[in-house]
């Protein structure tokens, strides 16, 4: 056998999603809204806002339609790297999401997020100019491989970027482990989106749970020296 094997790849699903005029309009409206009344939360983010992370449970038809698409998004993803062989269920995917509204100069850290399955990022409105860079606003993922930005061979794209141009209406879901960042948003731009984190939580994690203890319990007799 003669083959070169491609290994350790990382999905990215990028949905661009039709007829999102009305939906993102109103989503505009209500983020705005909750901007001039809600202080700034910070976690990656520099100059922009973010909301805090109950988003989801916002009283609005629009993020029911959201919470949809994010639950179509997560099955497409999960079937594709099982290979058909899982489909989580809307009742397996616990999920929290936050808002972010920027505008110049402003951007985010390289970070990746917190414990769970999926993370993701729905594009709300992106006006963005790009006079000045072509990668005003832009997301840009990182190789997960951290070794691989050591070797030196010219034009092989190990250690190097994966970017995704934000459009209205386009959802990107990822590995929550997978660093990322966003470039520098110009002058005059509007770039508004909503994060999310899925976790999924599988009959097969509930078994291992069942079985499982806190490791800190109420002292009962004596104590054990170790």
């Amino acid at each position: 056998m003669n083959v070169i094997k491609s290994a350790f790849s990382t999905p990215i699903l990028i949905k661009d999603w039709s007829e999102s005029e009305l939906i993102n309009a109103r989503l505009t409206e209500i983020i705005l809204s909750r901007e001039g009344i809600s202080p700034r939360v910070q976690r990656s983010n520099i100059g922009s806002w973010d909301s805090g992370k109950d988003l989801l449970e916002w009283p609005h038809e629009e993020i029911q339609l959201l919470k949809q698409r994010i639950i179509s998004a997560v099955q497409e993803m999960t079937q594709s790297v099982t290979k058909g062989k899982y489909t989580p269920r809307p009742g397996d995917m616990l999920a929290h999401a936050w808002a972010n509204v920027s505008r110049a100069d402003s951007y985010r850290k390289i970070h990746n997020h917190e414990s769970c399955t999926w993370s993701g990022v729905y594009y709300v409105k992106s006006d963005l100019v790009k006079v000045k860079s072509k990668a005003s606003g832009n997301i840009e993922f990182l190789d997960p491989r951290m070794l691989c930005i050591s070797t030196d061979l010219p034009g092989c794209n190990f250690g190097g970027r994966s970017t995704v141009v934000p459009r209205e209406g386009r959802m990107i879901l990822f590995p929550n482990w997978l660093y990322h960042y966003v470039n520098q948003v110009e002058d005059n731009s509007l770039r508004i989106c909503i994060a999310f984190n899925v976790k999924l939580e599988t009959l097969a994690t509930r078994r291992r749970l069942g079985g499982m203890r806190p490791l800190a319990m109420e002292a009962q007799g004596p104590q054990v020296q170790v």
